[in-house]
């Protein structure tokens, strides 16, 4: 008999749990995006809150495409730079040959001079490799900012679809039933972290950009007037 109560407790507690799982999976599987169609009957004295949410989304993909600008401008920059740290190589190579050619006339003077230019050559190109340094680093903040506007504008989606349920369910559309506002609230949030943690690298990224910037400045400063690169600390 105490065998039978315990076998009763232990499939009436298979039972509940299998019940709760499944109510935990319908409210999960319920949609969390509102289609565009399902407005087209809510009244528009209804959609302040969702033409609102609709001009920040705007506002944030106009935000994603200056980011891809920012990113192409900063690559661009970043060519220059690699292509005035290969001139810069070239001119110390040319500069090591100038000293060997001073050097075979035996005159003290002309092999001085010609090591100072060389001298002044290899300043100028350690200056210009830190140049290019700095420019990847900036293409790098870039490319974090970028990352930190899709991040936005993800938000500005899911907090649409937020202000589309909310306008769907006030309209007294059934079909706002089938949704569960748990989930869009949930999708905000999740979207929400997903801005702070793309802020943060951005942050970190900076803080690189301006070390690699500081040190592209000091190696200029020390290497002679016109070897020094063309890049500016803007």
């Amino acid at each position: 008999m105490f065998q039978n109560r315990t076998k009763r407790h232990w499939v009436m507690g298979l039972a509940l749990g299998a019940s709760m799982t499944f109510l935990a999976g319908c409210s999960s599987s319920k949609a969390a995006r509102v289609d565009d169609a399902m407005m087209a009957r809510v009244p528009e004295e209804q959609l302040g809150a969702v033409r609102d949410a609709q001009l920040a989304r705007t506002k944030a993909a106009d935000n994603v495409t200056r980011a891809e600008v920012a990113v192409r401008d900063a690559e661009r920059a970043s060519e220059v730079a690699r292509r005035n740290g290969d001139a810069a190589e070239s001119r110390m190579e040319a500069e090591k040959a100038a000293v060997k050619a001073a050097e075979a006339t035996g005159q003290q003077s002309p092999i001085a001079q010609a090591k100072i230019r060389l001298q002044g050559a290899d300043a100028g190109r350690i200056a210009a490799d830190a140049e290019v340094a700095w420019h990847e680093r900036k293409t790098d903040t870039a490319k974090a900012e970028k990352d930190l506007r899709d991040a936005e504008l993800k938000v500005a989606d899911t907090e649409l679809n937020l202000a589309q349920y909310k306008a769907l369910e006030k309209s007294g559309d059934v079909r706002a039933q089938e949704m569960s506002e748990a989930n869009f609230m949930s999708a905000v949030a999740e979207a929400k972290r997903g801005v702070e943690d793309a802020r943060r690298r951005v942050g970190e990224q900076k803080r690189v950009e301006q070390d690699a910037r500081a040190e592209w400045q000091r190696l200029r400063s020390q290497a002679p007037q016109g070897y020094g690169g063309s890049g500016t600390a803007d």
